[in-house]
């Protein structure tokens, strides 16, 4: 077989977002429950062989979808980041995140309109992507760290019961939205929703650091968020390489 040409690489680079496309299509529509890579493989105009050639599993293909949505998310932080030295507090970054996951049709779909999926999909990342979900909790556990050592965390209770409780406010203001609004009561605006996520976590969570503190701090954090960032654009490329040949 002739080596590949720059020309088939780029080919088939486009043949795999055009089907991780039709998969985040189909999982936003659907939920990823329902969708099968047949579903996939007709949306996107290829054959089930084809999808194969790129993302082995089903849940590999699933789990492609999600990072490439989530290095949107990462990308749009570090640039908060960049513009803004509030921007590296918890309360912001988790302000931030709820802002862009709802505004991220494929994220918004795992987070609060397939809760289930959600778990499931946790649990594949955990048995096929190991070192990612690794590499995510020691990003979070340095962001943690530096912040603490530039005095923008408190300090009066350990990392684990932190980050659970800071956990714990975002998962449950992402769900709250859907099980109110399917039990028919109001529910605030978007932004506010947001805003209020903020004041949840700074009190609990941050100490009064000053513009000069969160200056120190803000290089390593970016440069800490901009690694991870990288890591899982470098991943979704590797999915999407062909896997085996015919």
């Amino acid at each position: 077989m002739p080596p590949f040409t720059d020309r088939s690489a780029a080919e088939r680079a486009s043949r795999a977002d055009h089907i991780l496309d039709a998969a985040e299509e189909l999982m936003v529509a659907l939920g990823p429950r329902k969708v099968t890579v047949g579903d996939v493989a007709r949306r996107a105009g290829v054959g089930k062989g084809t999808v194969y050639l790129h993302f082995t599993t089903k849940e590999l293909l699933f789990l492609t979808v999600v990072m490439r949505a989530q290095t949107g998310v990462i990308s749009e932080i570090v640039r908060a980041m960049h513009e803004d030295r509030e921007a590296v507090r918890p309360s912001e970054l988790a302000r931030r995140l709820y802002l862009l996951q709802a505004r991220e049709p494929v994220l918004r779909s795992m987070l609060v309109d397939a809760p289930g999926s959600l778990a499931r999909l946790s649990h594949d990342a955990h048995v096929l992507l190991g070192d990612i979900v690794e590499l995510r909790w020691r990003t979070i556990r340095a962001y943690w760290d530096h912040l603490r050592e530039h005095g923008v965390l408190r300090r009066d209770r350990p990392f684990e019961e932190q980050f659970y409780a800071y956990t714990a406010i975002i998962t449950g203001h992402m769900t709250t939205e859907q099980v109110l609004a399917e039990q028919g009561q109001e529910v605030p605006a978007l932004a506010t929703r947001a805003e209020l996520i903020a004041q949840s976590v700074r009190p609990l969570l941050e100490a009064e650091a000053s513009p000069e503190a969160l200056d120190a701090a803000r290089p390593r954090v970016i440069e800490i968020f901009t690694g991870l960032e990288r890591r899982i654009i470098d991943e979704v490329e590797e999915q999407k390489r062909v896997k085996r040949t015919t």
